[in-house]
């Protein structure tokens, strides 16, 4: 169990959006706790932690403030995400000496590779229905392109092919769109695809800028991202369409905001606080 220590980090601003009661979940020590993720009921937190040196996959009790390991061992796992009935983890581990995708069933058992290749695997998300699993590949022209994984057969249908990275897709909660982050030495932006069209929609337009992990509210409605554009990484809201952004809190030096999760309700915000001296986890309220 790891003893926490929890620190305030997070300064919420008001923009045309608003942050408000913002308390740091448990943070220990100087280790990294990143990329949290809720689960169905919003009272565990889903995430991965290198206190032992690997990274494993953790499980915090919100209420209790207690921590369990789910996945650990030799090598090192992250990059996870719940399925949607919480029944599923599909992760990255290396501990096979590639990068490649694993599942297992909520509480960490029965855990089974699904993808291998001699590419890097990174990346997965359930499907709002469970069907699907998407990723990261650099399989194909050696940049990293969206990919679509079918749970129930084991297919995989390539969903982009450009010479640009494009990482952290994710699923609109109707599937009708994915969001995703394009990267290029011309560009670092969020995006939306089109599935009827395939055709993809700057949402950010900041190429001169970091942006990174974006993430679609419960409803569809708004798409959440972390950007440097103000400076430091600050958490940023932009309707699904991009018509206009809004940023809902304001990294300092040292301090940025990264890896939005949206409660299922669509009423809180969690993200880390990356720092010099580890990751941290905050909550918020969204007004």
């Amino acid at each position: 169990m790891l003893l926490c220590l929890c620190m305030s980090l997070g300064l919420p601003m008001t923009s045309t959006g608003q942050t408000v009661n913002c308390k740091p979940l448990c943070s220990a020590g100087t280790f990294k706790c990143a990329y949290p993720r809720w689960s169905k009921d919003g009272k565990k937190i889903l995430y991965q932690c290198d206190s032992s040196g690997k990274w494993k996959l953790m499980e915090m009790d919100i209420e209790k403030k207690t921590h369990k390991v789910l996945v650990g061992d030799s090598g090192n796992n992250y990059f996870a995400d719940l399925s949607a009935d919480n029944s599923w983890i599909c992760f990255v581990s290396d501990r096979n000496g590639n990068e490649d995708l694993y599942l297992a069933k909520s509480d960490g058992s029965s855990v089974k590779c699904i993808i291998r290749d001699s590419a890097r695997d990174i990346h997965p998300y359930f499907s709002p229905d469970g069907k699907y699993i998407l990723f990261n590949s650099t399989r194909g022209n050696g940049s990293l392109d969206i990919y679509r994984y079918t749970i129930s057969d084991g297919s995989i249908a390539r969903l982009t092919d450009t010479p640009e990275d494009e990482t952290c897709s994710r699923f609109a909660p109707d599937m009708k769109h994915i969001v995703y982050l394009k990267n290029s030495r011309r560009e670092d932006d969020v995006y939306v695809l089109d599935l009827s069209n395939f055709l993809s929609t700057n949402i950010s337009r900041t190429p001169d800028v970091h942006d990174g992990w974006p993430v679609y509210s419960p409803s569809g409605r708004w798409i959440y991202y972390s950007s440097m554009s103000s400076g430091a990484y600050s958490i940023f809201q932009s309707p699904s369409d991009g018509k206009w952004t809004t940023r809902l809190t304001t990294g300092k030096t040292g301090h940025e905001h990264t890896r939005a999760s949206i409660s299922p309700d669509g009423r809180r915000i969690l993200y880390n606080i990356d720092t010099d001296k580890g990751i941290y986890m905050e909550v918020c309220d969204l007004q």
